[in-house]
């Protein structure tokens, strides 16, 4: 993937930020629902970190990806997850996917653009 790939989803501008997690979502005509991940270096400095963002962020789309049908989703961390902190971070990201999810698939949200 280039370096703008996620460019339509974030000019889309629906989106939902936690502490954690910023989710933006957009909605898709595919039958199956896709995410990216980016995590900066600038707000995650340790790869170790980055690499845990980036799997829990994984594992909860994955886990629940049946849920999210007809978005394209992309996470977007916005600080470090410490392994103490790493349920209520799974729990954040599911939330802020929903979230996301429910904006983009109504149709007032879809009509004005979020």
């Amino acid at each position: 993937m280039g370096q703008n790939a996620f460019a339509p989803v974030f000019a889309y501008k629906c989106s939902v930020a936690g502490k954690f997690f910023h989710v933006y979502a957009k909605p898709s005509f595919l039958t199956e629902s896709r995410l990216g991940i980016t995590v900066n270096k600038r707000y995650v400095p340790h790869a170790v970190a980055r690499n845990l963002c980036k799997r829990l962020a994984r594992e909860t789309f994955r886990i629940n990806r049946a849920e999210f049908t007809g978005v394209d989703l992309v996470v977007r961390a916005r600080s470090a997850v410490l392994a103490a902190s790493s349920a209520q971070a799974r729990t954040e990201i599911l939330a802020l996917m929903r979230h996301a999810w429910q904006l983009c698939s109504t149709g007032a949200a879809a009509a004005q653009n979020c």
